[in-house]
């Protein structure tokens, strides 16, 4: 797996480093015609290769040969895709994203956010902040709300207005049955997933596809 923080050139130099071994460890067209020539030079007179054998042996190499081109161009297209999506991502570091869940981790200026989503308007709604004990740290009052999309906020600083990271707080909504819950999670880095295909968010509560992301903040 291949983790970037902003560059990914030694990557991709790798990449190619090892593209250039495979080509070479592989049987090329030379190659094939020098066993072939031996297998002709040595064969029995008395019972040669057979004619349609031969013709066999060269269809089955030139069709081995092709698939073996089209691989490795598929995998080109693929690896410039992947690198594409990584390039792409990186943008997402040090930035902030939506995603669906309820708890919410700090970011840089030490706030907690979130939204959520009422189907029909309630009349006294609040936030509640727990821990992971599970113990309520912060209840915040809305009050009176009308249907549609609600964000939140809480702001975590000391005395002399720094950010404090209390660690992760989950978010509960009372006083309404919100259809949507989702919360804001700051991006620190960026991998290729397992396959390739998409590129990966790292956040503090994992990784999440870029794809899978509401809002980027």
């Amino acid at each position: 797996m291949t983790t970037i923080t902003g560059d990914f050139a030694t990557t991709q130099m790798a990449s190619k480093d090892v593209a250039a071994k495979n080509s070479q460890d592989s049987l090329g067209q030379a190659a094939f015609l020098k066993l072939m020539t031996a297998q002709l030079k040595y064969q029995d007179p008395f019972d040669p290769v057979d004619n349609q054998a031969m013709v066999g042996q060269m269809a089955q190499f030139s069709q081995v040969a092709g698939i073996s081109e089209m691989n490795a161009s598929l995998k080109q297209i693929a690896g410039g895709f992947s690198t594409s999506r990584l390039s792409e991502a990186a943008n997402f570091i040090g930035r902030s994203v939506l995603q669906g869940g309820d708890t919410a981790y700090a970011d840089a200026q030490g706030r907690y956010r979130g939204e959520f989503t009422l189907a029909t308007g309630a009349d006294n709604v609040s936030v509640e902040w727990l821990n992971t004990a599970g113990e309520v740290v912060h209840t915040q009052q809305l009050g009176k709300l009308d249907a549609g999309k609600v964000p939140f906020e809480l702001i975590s600083q000391d005395e002399a207005g720094n950010p404090v990271d209390v660690g992760p707080l989950t978010a509960r909504i009372t006083g309404a049955a919100p259809s949507t819950l989702s919360v804001w999670l700051p991006v620190m880095a960026v991998e290729s997933s397992s396959t390739g295909a998409e590129a990966m968010l790292v956040t503090p509560a994992g990784n999440v596809s870029a794809a899978s992301v509401k809002r980027i903040g």
